[in-house]
């Protein structure tokens, strides 16, 4: 059994999520929001927010909801769909609902909002159960 408290913990103090900047607003089992202010160290070229840095906060939800499962979920695939370009000093919110989650496959819809519920991106993702938690 997941003890949602202590996943909480390590998803909040892994390297990538203190680096970045990203922390957990929500976690259920099967659900995680994940939200990152966006600052100028996030622009590309173009003055523009870095699409990867979109798709790094829907990895981090995507990770967190399939980390809530009883068995071992790893991303295997996610194809990400970017519709705006947030901007810089805006909150971001990612957040990711395993829909399904067999013994072999699991599927997973993600999708970005600004702080005004405004769509940035929308994703799918596919995971593989490699094993039981223990």
């Amino acid at each position: 059994m997941i003890d949602i408290d202590e996943m909480r913990k390590k998803f909040d103090s892994s390297p990538c999520a203190v680096y970045m900047g990203m922390s957990l607003v929500e976690l259920s089992k099967g659900y995680a929001k994940v939200k990152i202010e966006l600052k100028v160290e996030h622009l590309n070229w173009e003055n523009m927010i870095h699409g990867g840095i979109v798709a790094t906060v829907l990895d981090q939800a995507f990770g967190c909801a399939c980390n809530t499962l009883d068995n071992i979920h790893v991303a295997v695939q996610m194809n990400v769909h970017f519709m705006k370009a947030p901007a810089v000093g805006e909150t971001i919110y990612a957040e990711s609902r395993v829909i399904h989650a067999g013994k072999r496959m699991g599927t997973s819809e993600m999708k970005v909002c600004d702080s005004k519920g405004n769509e940035i991106a929308r994703a799918t993702g596919t995971t593989v159960c490699i094993g039981a938690r223990s």
